[in-house]
């Protein structure tokens, strides 16, 4: 009885560590496909202005208004004291803002902008939050947004 268990318990073992290091072949075939797509990608890449990045097609808007409504979320889970609340919209926040990053060129405008998010999430992350010290920072990225906003639309999305 107590071998078959060691030999159960070893199998068991086995396998999980096969599983865990992805021994399957499917990684090594989806690296290439990865590479031949960004090969075709760079083929057709046009030099001949910002257009040619790999800027992307759809709309930026609809995820700016996405961040505007999880900021008023925001703000009325703190003033509430929904911490828990508060904390999972902060990290919606901060990875909506990156959503809109490859949409930019404005490297200091992206930076402005991933900073508010940070902090905003840093600062509720914190647990103590101050309601005042809060509007104050949602005040500061809300003006960034304004910002990226217009930048946004004196972009092209070919």
């Amino acid at each position: 009885m107590k071998k078959s268990k060691l030999v159960l318990g070893i199998l068991s073992i086995t396998v999980v560590l096969a599983l865990v290091t992805g021994c399957g072949s499917s990684e090594k075939q989806a690296a290439p496909q990865a590479a031949t797509g960004q090969a075709a990608d760079h083929k057709g890449m046009d030099m001949s202005g910002h257009e040619g990045m790999n800027m992307p097609k759809e709309d930026p808007m609809p995820i700016m208004k996405i961040m505007d409504q999880q900021l008023q979320d925001l703000m009325k889970q703190v003033k509430a004291g929904q911490t828990m609340e508060a904390q999972k919209t902060a990290g919606l926040l901060a990875s909506t803002t990156e959503k809109v990053m490859p949409h930019m060129m404005d490297n200091g405008l992206k930076d402005s902008l991933r900073s508010a998010a940070g902090d905003i999430k840093n600062t509720v992350n914190f647990g103590k939050m101050d309601t005042s010290a809060m509007e104050s920072k949602v005040k500061a990225m809300q003006e960034i947004m304004k910002q990226t906003t217009t930048h946004l639309q004196t972009m092209k999305h070919s």
